[in-house]
């Protein structure tokens, strides 16, 4: 039984592999800039990791901040000389003109007019505009529209209602009207509140109650509907980057409802700022895995495991990889005894002693881009299949 037990798979003890840049196999020497292209689909030419962006660049963290954004039929040339592969730029593609280094990334003032963005904004721009996740007391004492003397209930684009007082000064609002909260599922914690964005208002007269006019809706308004002060519409420019900290977190909510998202679909994360987030931050999705029944040998090696563990100092045992318990970090070399609770899944076995959950699968990649303190939108950039309600995200 020992010999069973302990007859591990030789790929636990290799060295884990150096932290380089990986090219795609078929990237390009060079490549010209089109219009319609992202700093996502351009790396993705060139890397198979292509949040790894700002590394080919050689940018540091301060030259993210400070970019020179580029454009169409600028020229990108793969300089392979080195020992680590980097990009250069030469402007409008011409020869004649001087290669300059590029950092795209982090600016607060508008992307010059045909500057290549990081991600589709067309996909995110209502939701960079729009608020979808206010904190939960922000509606709290918000203003509400009260009606209209016209004889209807429902208003729309230029009509004009009264609302109850705000704040002194403020005039240009959001429409919105409360969703569900939105919970923690591991802490059970209150992270905010969903709402749905019904269009904008302006103040026409301030007073207790105020006049507006409704400038822009998106869905019928109604009376109670709250009104909450209009962020200034900003604009996503920042480069695809992996987090600095760990981050470990889920999918809670998505864009609609629905339980589960595509490409170019916003999902919400229970991970905000506070967390160590920022726009930028790429994520990969991780699928719960299955249980799967073992066999009655297996079984025997799983009841052997337990009741060595149960009496060995520190909850040392033999462990073995015939049923893939291990966690994706844990590092096992042959003939080594190892602790159970650093490299052995706590939820490997479930319920029933004849089945075993099998490790977590990566199913794509998502980049936030907009990030409140406790939690943050992400846009899914790649799947291999559907994303799902409660399906993890960590570093990539």
């Amino acid at each position: 039984m020992r010999q069973l037990v302990v007859s591990l798979a030789l790929l636990l003890a290799a060295p884990a592999l150096a932290d380089t840049l990986k090219l795609q196999d078929n990237a390009p020497d060079r490549y010209v800039v089109v219009k319609g292209d992202t700093l996502w689909d351009i790396s993705g030419k060139f890397l198979k990791d292509p949040w790894r962006w700002p590394q080919i660049w050689n940018m540091n963290r301060e030259q993210i901040k400070n970019p020179h954004w580029i454009y169409p039929g600028d020229l990108i040339v793969l300089d392979r000389s080195g020992a680590e592969p980097r990009l250069k730029l030469v402007r409008g593609g011409s020869g004649a003109l001087p290669t300059v280094k590029v950092s795209p990334g982090v600016r607060t003032t508008e992307i010059p007019r045909d500057a290549i963005p990081a991600i589709p904004i067309r996909v995110i721009h209502p939701f960079l505009s729009q608020p979808r996740v206010v904190p939960q007391d922000a509606l709290a004492d918000a203003p509400y529209v009260l009606g209209t003397n016209a004889e209807r209930v429902i208003l729309g684009a230029g009509d004009e209602a009264f609302a109850t007082g705000g704040p002194a000064g403020v005039t240009n609002w959001n429409v919105l009207r409360p969703g569900k909260p939105l919970k923690d599922p591991e802490t059970g914690e209150v992270l905010g509140q969903e709402v749905e964005y019904l269009g904008d208002a302006r103040t026409l007269a301030e007073g207790a109650p105020q006049k507006i006019r409704i400038t822009q809706s998106a869905k019928e308004i109604l009376p109670r509907d709250k009104l909450l002060e209009a962020a200034d519409s900003t604009t996503f420019e920042y480069v695809p980057r992996a987090p600095e900290k760990t981050i470990n977190g889920r999918i809670i909510s998505a864009y609609g409802g629905v339980t589960d998202s595509g490409r170019y679909q916003t999902v919400v994360l229970n991970r905000g700022a506070r967390d160590g987030l920022e726009p930028g931050h790429v994520l990969a999705i991780y699928r719960e895995g299955q249980a799967v029944k073992l066999t009655r040998d297996e079984v025997d090696r799983m009841t052997w495991v337990k009741e060595k563990a149960q009496g060995v100092p520190e909850g040392a045992a033999w462990l073995y990889s015939d049923v893939r318990c291990l966690k994706d970090d844990g590092k096992v070399t042959y003939d080594q005894a190892a602790d159970i609770k650093n490299v052995f899944r706590s939820t490997c076995l479930t319920a029933d002693a004849n089945s075993v959950k099998l490790p977590d699968a990566r199913s794509g990649l998502m980049m936030v881009y907009r990030v409140f303190d406790r939690v943050s939108y992400a846009l899914i950039l790649q799947s291999d299949g559907p994303v799902y309600l409660l399906d993890t995200v960590k570093n990539p």
